[in-house]
């Protein structure tokens, strides 16, 4: 016997329950149907000022730059912090790019994801014994849920909640197994010109048995200098064809400043003044740590130094058991003296504290009354390696020679990244990756 009191009573329920569930098969649908945005641009670029610290690197290895094998089983861990201790449920999918890291518009998802095209970020870490709370959060990838087909240049895109919602994209390389192999050197300039400034890099592909039909067309040459993007040298011709070989050897566009060793400080301790640091205060804002000032090293003599060709190294040596989540934060003061603004250009911090990027994060700005550039940037504890770069207002170059000055001795890493476009494929595969070192 049906109780129509009953009935009447829970019929507000019913209504809201109606009501909650259309909402969430609505918000299915819109989740199922968005997507990551057409025009996100496939660089290293964090959105928004609460996610810091972020490092991609093959895992086991985290000075080393993000490349995996297809075939090797190797794996790349991503990492970041987000200012809050709350819980997010961040996600990321993966995009594949061309050579000159355009999207790669001729392929489907399907092309190149295998498994789905999207999957979560689980692994996390409350911050403790931090004046600064955060949560850490990792990935180890690929993943059985989500793995690269393709060889290929890729951006590994982490959003919240919904692909519009954005955090962060970051740089990753895919390399596939073939015939074709590089060796190359780096050495002094040949021009008389150059020969005290800048160092050349030669090198040949041998394509040992390897089918290639032009070789001049279907090859793609990039080289980058340590962990740079701005300065990377692109459209190189070979000098020489013949039927089994490349040859790259005495061509001026793979000419490269040899700069300077790269600056640094350590904040492995907030405790103790490690040798580039004048003085570490604390207040309401957490730690402040204020270097020494940087004068410009345009001309004087080379030095050599040990540095990590401007890399980070997260650590807290003050009792910590896990840096990642035990390593504070704090505002660190960089200055510049300049006698007056230049008029033409920008000066920029640039490494890895600053992420390779030249941009209104790691642009420097002029003081007048103290005469010179400064810029505050909240960092994890560690050790950093920084250059000072000037970027030219019109033509968009950067240059390093302007401010530390330019020594054809400098140790510099190089990688020659070898992309091969046959007749018939839809992208760019990278077929060869080789690093050379100044002093080997």
């Amino acid at each position: 016997m049906i109780n129509f009191d009953l009935m009447k009573n829970l019929q507000p329920f019913f209504k809201r329950s109606l009501v909650f569930l259309s909402f969430f098969l609505i918000a299915g649908m819109n989740l199922a149907v968005a997507q990551v945005p057409d025009t996100l641009p496939n660089v290293n670029r964090v959105y928004g000022n609460m996610i810091k610290t972020v490092l991609l690197y093959k895992d086991g290895f985290e000075m080393s730059a993000p490349v995996m094998n297809i075939s090797s089983g190797e794996q790349l861990k991503l990492s970041f912090d987000e200012l809050n201790s709350d819980l997010k449920r961040f996600r990321y999918t993966i995009r594949h790019c061309e050579a000159d890291w355009t999207t790669s518009s001729e392929l489907m998802i399907s092309d190149y994801i295998e498994g789905f095209q999207d999957d979560a970020i689980n692994d996390f870490g409350y911050s403790y014994n931090t004046t600064t709370n955060f949560t850490h959060y990792s990935l180890v990838f690929p993943t059985s849920n989500l793995r690269p087909k393709l060889s290929g240049n890729y951006i590994i895109i982490v959003y919240l909640d919904d692909p519009s919602n954005v955090v962060l994209t970051w740089r990753f390389m895919v390399v596939e197994n073939t015939a074709l192999s590089v060796a190359g050197n780096v050495h002094q300039a040949n021009n008389v010109n150059d020969r005290f400034t800048r160092q050349q890099v030669d090198f040949t592909l041998e394509y040992n048995g390897m089918t290639i039909n032009d070789p001049t067309r279907e090859i793609k040459i990039v080289i980058t200098q340590n962990d740079r993007s701005d300065n990377a040298v692109k459209g190189l011709k070979p000098r020489f064809v013949s039927g089994s070989s490349m040859d790259y050897t005495d061509e001026p566009q793979s000419l490269f400043n040899g700069g300077n060793e790269f600056r640094s400080f350590d904040i492995k301790s907030l405790l103790y003044q490690s040798e580039r640091i004048r003085k570490i205060d604390y207040d309401k804002n957490g730690y402040h740590v204020y270097l020494l000032d940087d004068l410009r090293r345009t001309f004087k003599n080379y030095i050599t130094d040990k540095e990590i060709n401007g890399r980070k190294l997260i650590k807290n040596e003050d009792h910590a058991q896990n840096s990642d989540i035990e390593a504070d934060y704090a505002h660190v003061h960089f200055f510049l003296p300049f006698e007056a603004p230049l008029s033409n250009g920008q000066i920029y911090i640039l490494g890895a504290v600053t992420d390779w990027q030249l941009n209104d994060s790691s642009r420097m700005n002029y003081d007048f009354q103290r005469k010179g550039y400064e810029k505050t940037l909240f960092v994890k504890q560690g050790y950093y390696n920084y250059l000072y770069v000037f970027k030219d207002n019109k033509t968009g170059r950067s240059d390093e020679s302007l401010i530390e000055g330019n020594h054809w001795e400098t140790e510099n890493e190089y990688t020659i990244w070898v992309y091969y476009h046959p007749a018939g494929i839809q992208y760019d595969r990278l077929i060869a990756v080789q690093d050379l070192n100044t002093i080997h």
